[in-house]
């Protein structure tokens, strides 16, 4: 279901910069968007794709925005369709700020680590880390990435839903009579590794989201 959200670029010691979104969708949606928008859009240039996103205050996303009718204002190539309001004003906050209720989510570009938090707005009015993006998908299921703040503690991806340290391990003496067997797995989506001293490594990608979403338009609405 759409819901406003806030799109913008991490800052140092959990500070902020974004634009609203009224218009989009959970990470399982709005995720590979960004990808895309990312990679078709942008040449893969993280800066770049933040000014953009940060230029104004957007209605939708979209990859290749048509014209429509009921929409005053044109869309912007590779971007999206731009807000009618009378608030046009970029939002500055904290990640410990108290929310006003109106935004579920909220994205933040790390543009020097090519990084997508996504952050969702909890009962108690704060928000939550939700998952970790690579905006270039890689090889490896789990990976180590950065501390988003620095001096905190490395944090592991998964790279298929993006949870973060939702990594279960298990190692056990192996069956073949030597070495151990091991089993890695994301508690979020059920992506896994499994290795043994006979065959090496298994890697099982479960399907994330379940149901693949239209990537050309956040909204999934009729052009």
């Amino acid at each position: 279901m759409s819901t406003p959200v806030l799109i913008g670029v991490a800052a140092l010691r959990g500070r902020y910069t974004a634009r609203s979104i009224q218009l989009a969708e959970d990470p399982e949606v709005l995720v590979p968007l960004l990808r895309r928008i990312w990679t078709d859009t942008f040449g893969r240039d993280t800066d770049a794709m933040a000014a953009g996103l940060l230029a104004r205050t957007w209605s939708s996303l979209a990859v290749n925005p048509t014209t429509r009718r009921w929409h005053r204002q044109p869309p912007v190539a590779g971007l999206g369709y731009p807000a009618v309001t009378e608030n046009n004003t970029i939002r500055q906050g904290s990640l410990r700020e108290d929310l006003n209720g109106l935004d579920e989510w909220m994205y933040l570009l790390h543009p020097d680590q090519r990084l997508l938090v996504a952050y969702e707005a909890t009962v108690h009015g704060r928000w939550l880390r939700h998952s970790v993006h690579h905006l270039d998908p890689i090889e490896d299921l789990f990976v180590t990435a950065p501390a988003l703040n620095e001096g905190g503690p490395e944090m592991t991806v998964c790279t298929v839903c993006g949870a973060v340290d939702e990594i279960d391990h298990v190692e056990v003496p192996s069956m073949a009579g030597y070495g151990h067997d091991t089993a890695t797995s994301c508690t979020r989506c059920g992506s896994s590794v499994a290795t043994d001293p006979m065959f090496g490594a298994h890697l099982t990608r479960k399907p994330w989201p379940t149901h693949a979403p239209t990537t050309g338009d956040a909204t999934g609405g009729t052009q």
